[in-house]
């Protein structure tokens, strides 16, 4: 198949790519790179200029590179949103898109108007009421807003299914007829070197620093000044980020426990990374979320958006180091029987193919 995959989110396309190309089908990723992390694609979206006229160029590549999104078996969009910003949402592009390739699937991944308005009044707890007071800065955050939902639902509808990438997506969509199987987060494992789990002299925990307010980064904090404290000889605690990625994963190959969310019932792709790299992860495992993958248990340690929480947590660690090792391993295994980038392409592959034998 020539498949589309249109966005992308901390390389969550990039893997799920390179295991549909290893199935042997054409793949194509169209972005701009998500930020900073400037995620590899085959058609960029990001203007080479500086200043308000890249600014500008960035918002109309897309439509300016039209004629290249055209002719594919299947499209797969990371996100409503990624194409459009506050009021301005982009009817004539997706249209395009729509009218000129086969199949038109979503991701329901990152930020969305259903996670705000849905998924928020259903899940006990999550990065909302953080991320507007420390990331946005406002009370209210435009993806709530009627003309936001409508638009999301606008999309969804002229859709051939949204695929959730986790719980939190999953609840959000639950009533919406278009809502197709869960697909966890891909990783291509092969490229993540695994090294055993051990430790020297201090247990080294690592939270990766960025959107402070959606990933409960205050929780890790004040656990971090209370464990500090106490535990200075036995606990080498970072919190760093916004860094080069090389410097970034050399403290990640460092860590012996990595701290991915406090805010989510899931991991996120830095999570599922690190428990490939056969590191202990603390962050989403709610039984929620390990049910919407069809297993029964998962090597995380499930944290609640409190320090408390996590010091209980990191303690009961420290009680097990000379499991370390171990608990290590069994991270790896759960990344590659349940992320592992082959066995997803496999899953998206099937999803595609049933949506398409029930519409028919």
């Amino acid at each position: 198949m020539k498949i589309l995959l249109l966005g992308d989110y901390s390389s969550l396309y990039k893997n799920l790519k390179e295991g549909l190309v290893e199935l042997g089908h054409d793949v194509i990723i169209a972005s701009r790179g998500d930020g900073f992390k400037n995620v590899a694609r085959d058609i960029d979206f990001l203007s080479k200029k500086k200043g308000v006229l890249g600014r500008i160029e960035t918002k109309i590549l897309p439509f300016l590179k039209m004629d290249k999104l055209r002719g594919f078996d299947i499209v797969q969009l990371i996100n409503p949103f990624e194409f459009s910003c506050k009021n301005i949402h982009p009817f004539f592009f997706y249209k395009n898109i729509i009218n000129n390739n086969d199949k038109f699937f979503i991701s329901a991944a990152g930020d969305d108007s259903f996670f705000w308005r849905v998924g928020r009044k259903h899940l006990r707890y999550g990065p909302f009421d953080d991320f507007l007071k420390f990331d946005l800065r406002k009370k209210k955050f435009w993806m709530e807003s009627e003309t936001s939902f409508s638009f999301n639902k606008w999309v969804v509808n002229n859709s051939n299914g949204i695929i959730p990438i986790m719980y939190e997506y999953e609840v959000s969509y639950a009533n919406e007829e278009k809502r197709l199987q869960t697909i966890p987060i891909p990783m291509n494992v092969d490229n993540v070197k695994y090294r055993e789990n051990s430790i020297e002299s201090k247990i080294i925990v690592f939270h990766g620093l960025n959107r402070y307010g959606f990933k409960g980064t205050r929780h890790v904090e004040a656990a971090f000044s209370y464990l500090g404290k106490k535990y200075p000889n036995d606990l080498e605690l970072i919190i760093d980020g916004k860094m080069p990625l090389n410097k970034y994963l050399e403290i990640m190959n460092r860590a012996n426990v990595i701290i991915d969310q406090t805010n989510s019932y899931s991991l996120g792709v830095n999570g599922v990374y690190a428990l490939a790299m056969g590191k202990v992860v603390m962050g989403g495992g709610e039984p929620e979320s390990i049910k919407s993958f069809g297993v029964n248990e998962t090597p995380v340690i499930n944290i609640l958006p409190s320090a408390e929480s996590i010091i209980r947590e990191v303690e009961i660690i420290m009680e097990k180091r000379n499991q370390i090792g171990g608990m290590g391993y069994s991270g790896r295994k759960f990344a590659e029987d349940v992320h592992g980038h082959i066995r997803i392409a496999e899953k998206y592959i099937s999803v595609w193919a049933k949506e398409e034998a029930q519409r028919l």
